[in-house]
């Protein structure tokens, strides 16, 4: 108990807002949770639905005024007149690129002169089909860490944490381990409808590296927010756009550096 109340003094020094309620207070905010003693409940939080969905909107919104080039970029050098990406069948010269490309960023950023120790935290997850959802947030049962969180028209299982670079096969246990936890809360779950491995672009110190390379303003990256990159996308995008365009950001980013490490 003295864990969790040093956890939740931090979660309030940092401005979360953070209650302890008891099985009455948890069974009106969820119904469908039984047998549970209480819970920490974050009464500000929110959460998406469908993020497939909000990201289609964006990428609508932003071919308005873009136009979109669909290709692996294996090369990245530097010229004399600016950057030439290079793939299979693929050749682009550009005077400025904004590496965005998630765990896949590694080796580009080395290209462009940055030794980042980018690491790829696999993630898993379980969806489940159905018609009303059996929650009204994400819940975390915590002593087996993971999440039931309800979407549009299903209820996904998502969770563990696990270093296995880019090109391994997906761990048969890990999913197991999913559907053991969520048929522990639901026992009447079934087998899932769907399955689900991703790479979560992870940093060593868990800060993302956001800024100009080290070689010039020519490469600017913006990779590596590990757990939180929907979170902090809008943040990570004013950032971009400021250096894009020759501002100074209105916030420090020596902490964000590429040649940090």
């Amino acid at each position: 108990m003295k864990s969790v109340e040093r956890d939740l003094a931090f979660r309030h020094a940092l401005g979360v807002e953070v209650e302890l309620i008891d099985d009455r207070g948890l069974s009106q905010l969820e119904p469908g949770l039984q047998g549970m003693a209480g819970a920490a409940w974050f009464p500000n939080a929110v959460f998406l639905s469908d993020p497939g969905a909000m990201v289609q909107r964006l990428a609508q919104a932003a071919l308005q005024y873009a136009g979109l080039l669909t290709a692996r970029v294996d090369r990245l050098t530097r010229q004399f007149d600016g950057l030439l990406l290079e793939g299979e069948e693929f050749k682009l010269h550009a005077k400025q690129v904004v590496l965005a490309a998630g765990a896949h960023s590694r080796a580009l950023a080395k290209m462009a002169g940055d030794a980042v120790p980018l690491d790829t935290e696999r993630g898993y997850h379980l969806e489940f089909d159905m018609d009303r959802p059996l929650l009204n947030r994400p819940c975390c049962p915590t002593a087996r860490g993971f999440y039931l969180c309800p979407m549009t028209g299903r209820l996904r299982v998502a969770g563990t944490v696990e270093l296995g670079g880019l090109t391994a096969p997906p761990s048969g246990h890990r999913l197991e381990r999913l559907l053991d936890g969520a048929r522990s809360v639901f026992p009447h779950l079934g087998e899932p409808d769907r399955t689900w491995m991703g790479f979560r672009p992870s940093i060593p110190d868990s800060l993302p590296v956001i800024g100009a390379s080290k070689a010039g303003g020519d490469v600017i990256h913006a990779f590596g927010h590990g757990h939180i990159g929907l979170t902090l996308a809008p943040v990570t995008a004013q950032i971009v756009t400021d250096l894009v365009r020759g501002r100074a950001p209105s916030r420090d980013m020596s902490a964000f550096r590429a040649d940090r490490f």
